[in-house]
């Protein structure tokens, strides 16, 4: 009950801002560097921030930090529209290890299918990457895969001992 009654609020103040004011906040989001801006702050800005924030994580342009700055903040003010992007840049080997990171952690927070869209990435060529697709996995049902490639890991065998203590 707490919660509708949270969104409703949410919703109301959202609706509140004008879409001038919600690009205003977004950018200035976006520049931020002194501190991380909490999903709570982005969550404020509602749906209308992904005209902002879209483009710029798909731009291959865009400073990698600003890219994986915009995927945070799609993933808790428009989690439909983070959905749909985030799984993808995750498994492009192509995309920065930053950006990649983001949408790993995205991907966990907005998919419905998380385990398939990250399987790839678990058994990628990138160790850290692995190891971070495997925390996110094991938060969100996948701890038969994370188990499995663990098995197999030989770099940084560390990396996985939180997400091996979660799927115990």
């Amino acid at each position: 009950m707490l919660s509708v009654l949270l969104a409703a609020l949410l919703a109301q103040a959202t609706s509140q801002i004008s879409d001038a004011e919600v690009r205003e906040k977004a950018n200035a989001y976006l520049g931020v560097i002194d501190r991380a801006v909490s999903a709570d702050q982005w969550r404020a800005l509602g749906p209308r921030a992904a005209e902002v924030l879209e483009p710029i994580a798909s731009d291959p342009q865009a400073l990698p930090t600003r890219r994986a700055q915009a995927i945070d903040g799609l993933a808790a003010a428009a989690p439909a529209r983070a959905a749909a992007i985030a799984p993808r840049l995750a498994r492009d080997a192509k995309q920065p290890l930053v950006v990649r990171v983001a949408a790993v952690h995205a991907t966990g927070g907005v998919s419905a299918n998380a385990v398939a869209e990250l399987k790839p990435v678990l058994q990628g060529a990138h160790a850290g990457l692995r190891a971070e697709a495997a925390e996110v996995l094991s938060r969100h049902g996948g701890c038969a895969a994370v188990k499995k490639q663990a098995a197999r890991e030989t770099e940084r065998p560390g990396a996985w001992r939180r997400a091996l203590a979660r799927c115990q």
